[in-house]
């Protein structure tokens, strides 16, 4: 027996949008009464947040992706993306594309899929305008039985100011579970060990990575993210046709972010592999032509 999907909507985004356009367009869409998957209306305390947005996508008949700079150079909302490219392939849903600030050629860079999907721009609109117009697509029966000026109102008046509020209050509540540098959901919080090697270990989708409130690990976004020149590379052959490269921190920055050794079948590949490694944890989409061995 098939299930109804839970959503009308699924909005993918970057943090970073969501002050001017994401979350104003999320509370016009719910108050015209459209079902929106969005992180603040969606997540509670406690919930897995990977799990949850996974939840999400597969329960939407529609994604929104909501296309800036800020969403084509983060990996989170790239994650998302996918699952609903795949969701879409497989005839479940169907993406409709936001561009927030960007034009063809941005878009197209990124993907050119995406690019050729016709898009709604948000220079040419508001929020509220703009939800009325995915309400046509998503939910033709709302738009069908309210005259266009009726939805304007619901999607720009009290109801929404009164929705704003609480989301205030919900997003001040999600900021303990979000990474402080790019806005990234916490993925995982636990305490390993016991009585005095007890260690508290939060890590977020982004790879920030606490351990006692200490980062080991940086966000890419943190000002204060060290440079591939902020360690020594140092190299050891371990045995024939198998190179180790270590990546020794000398500055404070550096002894915050680890990296640590891989190995290659030449000293060279293995240099190669250290910088690939140090690209991905910048946030650089991956070269898969490198070959890492840890």
């Amino acid at each position: 027996m098939m299930t109804s999907p839970a959503y009308d909507v699924f909005i993918s985004h970057a943090s970073e949008d969501k002050e001017t356009f994401v979350r104003p367009l999320a509370v016009a869409l719910n108050a015209m009464g459209v079902s929106v998957w969005y992180d603040e209306f969606s997540l509670r305390v406690g919930d897995s947040l990977s799990r949850s947005i996974d939840k999400g996508i597969a329960g939407s008949r529609h994604g929104l992706v909501v296309v800036s700079r800020a969403f084509i150079e983060k990996p989170w909302p790239e994650y998302e993306l996918r699952g609903l490219v795949t969701r879409e392939i497989a005839g479940k849903g169907s993406i409709l594309p936001i561009w927030h600030g960007v034009g063809h050629d941005e878009v197209a860079g990124f993907s050119p899929t995406l690019a050729d999907k016709v898009a709604i721009r948000t220079g040419e609109a508001g929020a509220a305008d703009i939800a009325v117009q995915i309400v046509a697509v998503v939910r033709p029966d709302i738009y069908a039985a309210h005259p266009r000026h009726e939805l304007q109102k619901l999607a720009s008046g009290d109801a929404v100011r009164e929705l704003q509020a609480e989301l205030d209050d919900v997003r001040r509540d999600l900021a303990d579970f979000q990474c402080p540098h790019c806005g990234a959901l916490q993925a995982e919080h636990a305490v390993h060990g016991n009585g005095e090697d007890e260690v508290e270990i939060t890590i977020y989708d982004c790879g920030h990575h606490l351990e006692d409130g200490v980062s080991v690990r940086m966000c890419a976004r943190d000002p204060d993210f060290p440079k591939l020149d902020d360690y020594d590379l140092e190299y050891r052959e371990l045995a024939p046709k198998l190179w180790e490269c270590t990546a020794r921190p000398k500055t404070q920055h550096a002894r915050r972010h680890r990296v640590g050794s891989v190995k290659g079948h030449t000293k060279e590949a293995a240099a190669l592999a250290m910088v690939e490694v140090y690209r991905r944890s910048a946030g650089y989409p991956p070269d898969h032509s490198v070959v890492i061995y840890y």
